[in-house]
């Protein structure tokens, strides 16, 4: 392939996982969009991203980042927030850099127990991640929150691969809902302890030093970051109770 048409299918295969993840979440789940207000587009290391918010009704938060037209790097960011249920953080990156990929997949312990229910839903997603295992790995630093991270799919593959990886992305997201669906529905004390909880840590990502944080604090400020990740990127103050 030429580099306008690796261009070209790198957008499809974005294309493709949005398109995905709306239709598996459209026949479970009534979508509302949400006002992004003036994060509706953010430039970053000088690529212009687009925004979406979604209200996943009963569920939670739906943030989705894109950026599709820079030469550089193309991205899909995909993360579902859960407000209502004893679940992780569900938190999709998928970055495209000519005919290289890399993905990464990652479930975050932001409860506050987890009970037998939860961890025969973490040991479903453990048996995708071995089904997976012969796809090329991606290091990763370490950071303040591994404790937190109960599953992680990293890979650094490349085009021959996206079909490998949209079979995850898929495996993944139906597991997610199908745990939401088997729960049951927090009281409100602990849904508020959950917003609680999921507050904390994104506070903590801001105001402790990581390399995705870094990259919106480096170019947005601490503060305006902090309005984004609490207005936008996770719901915070929009699903506050």
């Amino acid at each position: 392939m030429d580099t306008n048409e690796v261009f070209i299918s790198n957008i499809k295969a974005i294309d493709t996982e949005i398109n995905d993840g709306f239709n598996i979440l459209n026949k479970n789940y009534k979508l509302v969009e949400l006002d992004c207000g003036c994060f509706s587009n953010l430039k970053i290391q000088n690529i212009v991203y687009d925004i979406k918010q979604y209200n996943i009704v009963g569920v939670g938060n739906l943030l989705m980042m894109v950026s599709k037209e820079s030469t550089e790097l193309q991205m899909l960011s995909f993360v579902i927030t859960p407000y209502y249920k004893n679940l992780p953080l569900f938190s999709n990156d998928y970055l495209f850099m000519k005919e290289k990929r890399s993905f990464i997949i990652e479930y975050y312990d932001l409860v506050k127990d987890k009970d037998s229910q939860y961890n025969a839903y973490i040991n479903k997603l453990k048996v995708i991640k071995d089904k997976y295992a012969d796809l090329p790995d991606m290091k990763q630093k370490e950071c303040w929150n591994d404790s937190l991270k109960s599953v992680c799919i990293a890979k650094r593959t490349s085009l021959d691969h996206d079909n490998d990886m949209f079979s995850i992305f898929n495996e993944n997201l139906h597991n997610f809902i199908e745990a939401e669906q088997n729960s049951s529905i927090l009281s409100e004390y602990n849904r508020k302890i959950k917003w609680q909880i999921t507050k904390d840590y994104v506070d903590k990502l801001i105001d402790i030093d990581g390399v995705s944080t870094n990259v919106f604090k480096n170019t947005l400020g601490a503060e305006t970051t902090r309005k984004f990740f609490h207005d936008v990127f996770f719901g915070i103050e929009k699903f506050k109770i």
